[in-house]
């Protein structure tokens, strides 16, 4: 027992040595906290010609009649979303947005990302209703329309090749997964990898 305060001064020592010598340089959280204040700093820029999204509300099977409520809300969400900012900024964190465009445009860049999130979840959830109650072709346009405005949603992609294949067109499904390979998904390989299997099963 007598050695127990001995061990413990030597090391705190220890600790204190390796706080005291740390190199900021290797530091990621010093890093990260340094961009950040930068990123904070950085003025209001023009977003203004940035691709936003817009919704052809006009163009999409909107009104296929199906019962169910959740098909008509989820109808009705994709309608809304007519005259709203939308931007597909998957894979950007908000320090690379502020760095980019200016900490004060943060709050309208992070809610035209989440309108572009609700869009493409909810285009999924439509699709499906559609091919369940087997509206097949409506699905199919609405799943197109998705890919087209760079969904990483796996379920949009594996359900659309399966209604190609069910219609034999085996090429369309090799265009997904070109796709696939340019989207910023962390599921990228996941999502190519069950394209190709879904293609040669």
């Amino acid at each position: 027992m007598r050695f127990t305060v001995p061990i413990i001064i030597i090391a705190f020592s220890v600790i204190f040595k390796l706080i005291v010598n740390r190199d900021p340089k290797n530091d990621p959280d010093a890093e990260f906290l340094e961009l950040e204040r930068k990123a904070n700093l950085t003025p209001r820029k023009d977003i203004s010609g940035l691709p936003y999204i817009k919704v052809p509300v006009d163009s999409l099977p909107l009104d296929v009649p199906i019962a169910k409520e959740e098909t008509k809300e989820r109808q009705d969400i994709i309608r809304s979303m007519k005259d709203r900012q939308i931007l597909n900024l998957t894979g950007r964190t908000n320090t690379e947005l502020k760095l980019e465009y200016g900490a004060p445009n943060i709050n309208i860049l992070s809610a035209a990302d989440s309108n572009y999130t609700r869009l493409v979840q909810t285009i999924s959830y439509l699709a499906a209703d559609y091919a369940d109650a087997g509206y097949r072709d409506e699905a199919q346009t609405l799943l197109e329309y998705g890919i087209s405005i760079g969904t990483d949603s796996k379920k949009t992609y594996l359900l659309l090749a399966s209604i190609y294949k069910e219609n034999g067109n085996l090429d369309k499904i090799s265009d997904l997964i070109a796709s696939a390979e340019n989207t910023e998904s962390l599921l990228k390989d996941s999502i190519i990898r069950s394209l190709k299997e879904l293609r040669s099963s």
